[in-house]
């Protein structure tokens, strides 16, 4: 496992906001682990930016989340696993946000630290 990257996923998960140098590290993680170059700061409150790059890292994952439609801090969870009924997956990303591209960041970025 990189440390590095679940530092940076464990950052992610204790932050309301994402940016500065925080986002910028975020961005540049996402931008190695996916073929187009064209992710930007942008798509990091984008759930649907983030579910497509969570497609093309992880083609055919389970996607999983859970929270409270509440702001500034809904307390979501997203679970992103390699099969949607075992509990034996060589490794899952668990990760929690204040919103649900935030946690969604966090699992992903808890994935990439497993290698690519």
């Amino acid at each position: 496992m990189d440390k590095a990257t679940a530092d940076l996923a464990r950052k992610i998960e204790a932050s309301l906001t994402l940016g500065g140098e925080l986002a910028d590290q975020i961005v540049a993680v996402i931008r190695k682990a996916i073929e187009a170059k064209d992710f930007d700061r942008e798509g990091l409150d984008s759930t649907d930016r983030i579910l497509a790059v969570i497609c093309e890292v992880r083609p055919g994952w389970s996607v999983s989340a859970k929270g409270i439609a509440h702001g500034p801090n809904g307390h979501w969870r997203c679970t992103l696993r390699k099969s949607g009924v075992r509990d034996n997956d060589e490794y899952i990303g668990v990760g929690r946000g204040p919103n649900l591209p935030h946690a969604m960041l966090a699992a992903l970025v808890k994935v990439l630290a497993f290698g690519h």
